[in-house]
């Protein structure tokens, strides 16, 4: 008992320094900026345009969801758009709480409790969407080099950050791919269980590995509706991005934002702070002041995306506080 709350404290202590430290990083770019100059362009934004891109974020979201949703029907299973949005969300919210946004592999636990679809074909759903969105957004990220050129070779520092982000997202879609068609984290699994330590914990997970992959492979029928609304939110991501652009004077192109949005959002799985706090500000204020944007504008900008896009995520609370938190990571491990 004694040493499951130290390891809570732990984690707590962790996570308040992470948050100190995203906090830390926002004020310094704040006073970068010119504090007063920031905050006039946040009071002054035009509340069509907030409302057009707030609009957008929810689309984009239930987007993913439509992804879930293709891809349990691709495996026969009965599960509802309504709790695959509603588990979406959940895990969104979640994710805006954790560093790297970890947070949003609850999302599985929710939809099997909200569509009653077993857990691993869930799993399945949730990380098939993340490879082929991370697989989208470094593809978007390299094709970015071709609007950033200019600005590439100029400042060094933004070739750090292209690099930095098509590596990170590349890197997870590699990751999830492997998980899902590779048949080395199966035999890694049975090579660790041979070992008494081990096969204790491993035992009972091994079936559900198994099971995991049998999904996964059928799940390739749903590849092209994934990949259509992966894209989609990509889109619709970027657009937002660009309308509440548009509510604090900055007047860029808005095929421009495509790729600022993947460069940025790269920069949210990093676990320095939560859900890269203060990261991502930085970096998308750093890409627009490259085209002329103030920065105080840039930054009012990055503050408009991250409460908007977290705000939205509260479509998922009623979902966790239904299920409850206790249920969600309820272990199902005994079959």
């Amino acid at each position: 008992m004694s040493m499951r709350y130290e390891e809570g404290a732990k984690k707590g202590v962790l996570v308040i320094c992470q948050l100190a430290l995203g906090l830390l990083i926002l004020i310094i770019l704040l006073q970068q900026a010119n504090f007063e100059e920031t905050f006039k362009a946040l009071l002054k934004a035009d509340t069509k345009y907030v409302i057009i891109g707030s609009s957008l974020i929810i689309a984009a979201s239930t987007m993913i969801a439509l992804s879930f949703f293709f891809i349990l029907s691709s495996l026969k299973y009965k599960a509802s758009l309504s709790s695959c949005i509603q588990a979406n969300f959940a895990g969104q919210l979640a994710s805006d709480l954790t560093p790297g946004r970890a947070g949003y592999f609850i999302t599985p636990f929710v939809m099997e409790a909200l569509g009653e679809t077993p857990f691993e074909a869930c799993l399945v759903a949730t990380v098939l969407s993340g490879m082929i969105d991370f697989l989208i957004r470094a593809l978007l990220t390299i094709v970015s080099v071709a609007y950033l050129i200019g600005p590439i070779e100029s400042i060094s520092g933004v070739r750090l950050i292209v690099v930095l982000s098509a590596v990170i997202l590349a890197t997870s879609a590699l990751c999830f791919a492997a998980l899902l068609w590779s048949d080395k984290p199966r035999k890694l699994a049975l090579r660790l269980s041979s070992f008494r330590i081990v096969s204790r914990v491993l035992n009972p997970y091994l079936e559900r590995i198994e099971k995991f992959q049998r999904e996964s492979i059928k799940a390739k029928r749903a590849l092209g509706p994934v990949v259509l609304s992966m894209l989609s939110t990509s889109i619709l991501d970027s657009m937002a991005l660009y309308f509440l652009s548009l509510s604090v004077g900055v007047e860029l192109n808005p095929g421009l934002f495509i790729f600022i949005y993947s460069l940025v959002s790269s920069f949210t799985y990093l676990p320095l702070t939560l859900a890269g706090l203060g990261v991502q500000e930085g970096v998308l204020a750093a890409l627009l002041q490259l085209f002329g944007t103030p920065l105080s504008h840039g930054v009012s900008v990055s503050l408009l995306y991250r409460f908007f896009y977290t705000a939205t995520d509260l479509i998922g609370l009623p979902a966790l506080m239904k299920i409850g938190f206790a249920k969600v990571f309820n272990k199902r491990i005994k079959a």
